[in-house]
This record gives structure tokens, sequence and C-alpha cells, in this order.
């Protein structure tokens, strides 16, 4: 989660880009469905230099440049039916309407407004007050307490460090919850006895915890994901995300491809599929072998992501995180060095990936690409090969740093808690085909990675220091600075009874201000997600009972069938605690939210 420690410092000669190549090879590109006697956005803002690229998903229909339905000549397609396409590059600031000659008279009409590209500020540094401090105001506590916590799990019984929890379809009497250290547990709501389900201790890396010698026990990977399919009752099957050794001799659905020689990943993130043998006995007991949906090399040890979700549309969401290290960037060459990997499509790193884990159709035989994705190409099996055209077909939305935790709502939204580099967290509310802005800005800031290798310090600015495009970036709903916290832990919106003050809010986190230190206290935070707002949410602490600090550092968040909501991780704030014979120390709790006339 962190953003504070450049992990890798191997020697090689950096490559150096300068702003100017940047700014010409930074062009953007927006999307237009024509479809349905409309175009799905009828006005588009881009930059000078930017493309429209239109895509029929309906027929017959033209784009024709022109006002009032008289062509200018400017650009035409012609009558064309899907899965016809067009693009135009406009190089010149203005306003260019167009139309659909067929149904321009039934109002089929559009408009691209091309902004002019400003020139370079004078200057951009991080001594600039912006990047200092970014968001001056401070986040404020609720003027009464709102909530107490009450123990379900205490230090002691068993627990690393947890960090996710949900429930199974038809099992309302026990949460699901993930230890980072690689072991799956059911655990009693009643009374907080807990079963082993699943222990993938020996698939993960054999380093875990061990790899950054000034902090033992960090780690950013382990067993990071799990999801229940909607159909669990009758076919007993959940996921997992692992981070697990790069074997050679097992094919990677997602490899890196410009990687120095000599140089491997990290890890190999993979999703896999278990089968319960009976899920409507407790405990389930699974005995038999998995099947692994998807390979992804990772270069770094840090930014896996890791949260996996099921959908309203049944299909399963996975987050994934942008590489690892620095600025989007590295010195061994898995990430891209002009934009980073949260930019480039081309790249399953710093996405949130939407497979169908019901069919079969993918290169590899173990998933399916589900028509819909907004990059999918007609007939494309995804994969590496389905990466090629510049676009990977499994790709939901991008932009993303570390998407650590997302969830959706009863109402279908999809929020996403993304961590920052030095400076700005944020939450963001997720849209198909989204492009939530890294590396191109951290939070509503633009971002300066400072470097071309990720050993540089990243800083932000109010200003558009590199000249990257901003056509179709999409800010978050809500932001914080480093003044408040360090790496943002996504929760939940609240769907309980219990707590008629929480209800419309979406509940999330903060991991410690103190980075990696015993005792200290992550804080949970809430958002109003009722109505539209034009500008960001303000975000406010919850007040616990007694005005008590939490207490312990925060790794995720659960939430059972009633919609209830519970918070968890350690008091010792590295995710790999060991003691000095190297056994893991169960230092790891859960605690529920609660009103705060029935704690105890």
């Amino acid at each position: 989660m962190s953003a504070l420690i450049d992990l890798h410092k191997l020697a090689l000669a950096s490559l150096v880009v300068s702003c100017s190549m940047v700014t010409d090879l930074m062009a953007g590109t927006v999307e237009v469905e024509v479809k349905n006697n409309s175009f799905d956005q009828e006005t588009v803002h881009i930059k000078v230099g930017d493309t429209v690229h239109w895509t029929w998903k309906g027929s017959p229909h033209t784009v024709t440049s022109g006002a009032s339905c008289t062509p200018d000549g400017k650009f035409d397609s012609g009558i064309r039916n899907a899965p016809a396409t067009l693009s135009f590059t406009f190089n010149e600031a203005g306003s260019f309407p167009y139309f659909c000659s067929l149904h321009c008279t039934l109002g089929m009409t559009g408009k691209v407004i091309v902004e002019a590209t400003p020139p370079p500020p004078s200057s951009c540094s991080d001594t600039d007050p912006v990047n200092v401090n970014p968001i001056p105001a401070a986040i404020t506590k609720d003027p009464v307490a709102k909530v107490a916590l009450q123990d379900l799990i205490s230090p002691g019984q068993g627990l690393v460090s947890p960090n996710g929890g949900v429930t199974a379809p038809g099992d309302k009497k026990h949460l699901y919850v993930t230890d980072t250290v690689g072991k799956l547990w059911a655990i009693n709501l009643a009374d907080g006895s807990k079963n082993p389900i699943l222990d993938v201790s020996q698939l993960l890396v054999t380093d875990l915890g061990k790899e950054i010698a000034a902090l033992p026990g960090y780690d950013e990977r382990g067993l990071l994901g799990l999801a229940f399919h909607p159909n669990y009752r009758r076919n007993g099957l959940l996921y997992t995300f692992t981070s697990e050794p790069v074997d050679p001799n097992v094919p990677t659905d997602f490899p890196l491809h410009d990687l120095l020689s000599g140089t491997i990943p990290n890890n190999r993130a993979v999703i896999s599929e278990w089968r319960v043998d009976n899920p409507r006995v407790f405990p389930p007991t699974i005995s038999g072998s998995r099947r692994a949906l998807m390979r992804i090399d990772h270069p770094e040890l840090n930014h896996n992501g890791g949260a996996l979700n099921f959908g309203p549309d049944g299909l399963l969401y996975i987050a994934v995180g942008d590489g690892g290290n620095a600025n989007d960037q590295d010195k061994i060459g898995g990430h891209d060095p002009l934009v980073g990997n949260g930019q480039d499509r081309g790249t399953v790193l710093g996405k949130i990936l939407r497979i169908d884990p019901n069919r079969t159709g993918s290169v590899n035989g173990q998933y399916g690409i589900p028509r819909s994705n907004p990059f999918a190409a007609r007939n494309s099996r995804g994969g590496d090969a389905g990466c090629a055209d510049g676009v990977c077909d499994e790709i939901w939305a991008y932009g993303f740093r570390n998407p650590f935790r997302f969830s959706f709502d009863k109402t279908g939204n999809l929020l996403a808690a993304d961590v920052g580099q030095n400076r700005v967290e944020e939450v963001d509310l997720v849209k198909k085909g989204g492009n939530y802005g890294w590396r191109y800005k951290e939070g509503t800031f633009f971002f300066q990675p400072n470097g071309s290798d990720g050993s540089g310090t990243g800083f932000v600015s109010n200003q558009n220091c590199l000249n990257v495009p901003t056509a179709g970036l999409i800010d978050p709903i809500a932001e914080y600075d480093h003044d408040e916290g360090i790496a943002i832990v996504g929760g939940f919106a609240y769907a309980g009874n219990r707590i008629p003050a929480l209800r419309g809010q979406y509940i999330f986190g903060d991991y410690v201000k103190a980075f990696a230190t015993p005792n200290a206290s992550g804080r949970v935070f809430h958002i109003n997600l009722k109505g539209r707002s034009p500008s960001l949410r303000t975000i406010t602490e919850l007040r616990l009972a007694d005005d008590a600090p939490l207490g312990f550092s925060i790794f995720g968040f659960a939430q059972d069938a009633n919609g209830e909501i519970y918070v968890m991780g350690n008091t010792l704030g590295v995710p790999a605690p060991r003691d000095d014979s190297g056994k893991y120390l169960d230092t790891g709790l859960i605690k529920k939210l609660v009103p705060v006339s029935t704690r105890h």
C-alpha cells in the first residue's frame, strides 16, 4: 500500500525522456459510440492534437462534419454499419459540429470542442506550495460519536493480518476472511469462533515480509482477494488472488515484454478458482486442486491491488496495481517509460479487469471475454495476444495506481480506493471504460514523476507541467492529502440497519499515519453518497465512543449479509510480522462497527 519507499535500486543507466518527447507522444483519444440514432457523447472536450474515435454499434449512420445538417467537408464517414469505425485528429482549436446525414433532422448531432494546448508553465517544482500542502483543509470528526467498536477477533486468536472479508451466498452466519499470510478463515459472527477453509501459504512468494531489510515484516504481496461465485450454493465455486513466485516452466498470460536481460518479475499474480466439496455443509472443505484462471507478471513487490468482486452482472471484476516501485516507473523495464502502466491500455497493470469465469473462450481456455467489455475486440480471445493491438480486452477501467479494495453498493455503483504516491489519496466512482488519471494525475492534481526510472521524488501541481492530455480523465469523488494519512483502504457503502446515522455513507479508512509503527492508529472515514455532487464530497472521520483512537493499523474492511461493517488489521503495522524463529505473530484483529449504546 505504501507510497513512501523506493523498493529497488538496481544499477542501470537511466532512460531520460525529455518533456518535448512526452508532449509529442501523449496525444489522447476519446471514444464515441454511434448507436440508437444518437452519439453517446453529444459534446466532447479535447485538446489540440487529440483524436476522436467513433465506433458504430448500430446501423446505418454517418459521421459527417458540419452544422445545420449541412456538410463542411472536414470529415465524412459515408453511410456505414456496425462494426465500422472512424478516427479524426483535431489539430486546431475551435468548435466542430457534426451529424448523421440520415438522422440529423431527428436530432442525431454532436460537437467536438477543441481547446488550445497551453504553453508549459515557467516553473513546476516540488517546493511549490500546492505540493507542500495540496489540501489545506483538515478532515474533521463527527460532532458526536456515531459508533463503537465491538471485538470479533482479538490479538492472539490466530490471525496475522486480515485484509478483507465477505459472506458466502446462503451463509449469513459467517464472515470469510483472507489473511495476508495465506489462510482463508470462516468466522462465526455470533461468537468469533473460526474454522480454516483454505491454506495457500505454500503457493505464495517464499520471501513474504523479508524482502525489505529496513522494514522487517512489511510486504504488499500475499493472499489479497476472495470472491464467492453468485451460484456458490449450487456450484461451490470461490476465487482467490495470490502473489506467487515466477515459475519459468509455467506460462504466464500477461508477460512483461521489455524487461532488461537478466531480470525477472518480482512475482506473479494468480487468480484461481476453487471448488468446495459440499457448499451446504459447514465448515466447507476443499479437497480438489485449483483452476488457475489468469496469471499476471508483476515487476515489483508493491502496488498489487488484489481485490476480487462479482458485479451485479454476474461477472468477475479484478483490481490490479500499476506494477510497483514509484512514479509508475522502474529500472528493469516493467513499466511504459513514457506514460506508465496506468495509462498504457496495452497492459493489464494499473487496471480494473472484468472476465467471465463461466466461459472458456480465452487463449488459455480458462475464462471468457465479455462482449460488452469497453475495449474488447470482436472475436478476440484476450490474454497477451489480445493486448497486441494496444488495448487489452479484459480492461473495464484504467488509470489506477494501486486500487486497494473496491466494492459495489446496492445500486450497482463500483467504488474504488486508489492509493496515492507521496501526496494524495482518492475515492473513485468507477464507470465502464473510464480513465482515472494515474500517472497523469494524482487525485485532482497533475503528477510529475520527476525522473524516468522511479528513483525521483514525484510531486503534484495544479498546473499541467508536462502538457499531458486531459481529455476523458475522470477526477475522484473524494480525496485527502498526507497530512491525514498515507494509504487509503477501500471499504463499503453501509447497507445495515443498526446504525441509521451511517445510511447512505461510504465507509473507508487509512492504513496508519505513522508508517509501519506498532500500535499506531489507522483512521475510519465516511462520505455521503446520497444525491448528486458537483464537486468533491466532504470526508469526515468517524468519531468513536469516548473519542477513542482506533488503536491499530487498518488492512481491510468487511461487510456481512446484513450490511453491517467490520474493520480489520493488526497491532504491529506490518502485514507479515514474525518472531525471531520466523513464526508469524498473530496480532491480527477484527472489530465490528456497532451503535454506541451496544458497545462492550
